[in-house]
């Protein structure tokens, strides 16, 4: 399937009980929906699968992507990364 997504993508869900909140994209899944983490309630560990449809796409931050696949960070350093992109 082919998404305009893509690991390292900043979004913000435009639906559903985290409405307003921003993720990132960790991994897409083979039926094209988007594994996300926050770092606060959706961590590292255990990110979220998300459809497509109720996300809307801020940006990329490839260094983030980087710092959660190496294992790095923790999972507070990586929702205040993530919340960067409120401003």
């Amino acid at each position: 399937m082919d998404s305009i997504f893509k690991p390292g993508d900043i979004v913000k869900s435009v639906s559903g009980h985290d409405k307003n909140k921003i993720f990132l994209v960790v991994s897409i899944d083979k039926n094209g929906y988007l594994a996300i983490i926050d770092g606060k309630v959706r961590k590292k560990e255990k990110p979220k699968l998300k459809n497509p449809k109720h996300v809307t796409k801020l940006g990329e931050d490839l260094n983030l992507i980087k710092k959660y696949k190496s294992n790095l960070t923790t999972n507070a350093e990586m929702h205040k990364l993530i919340n960067k992109f409120k401003e």
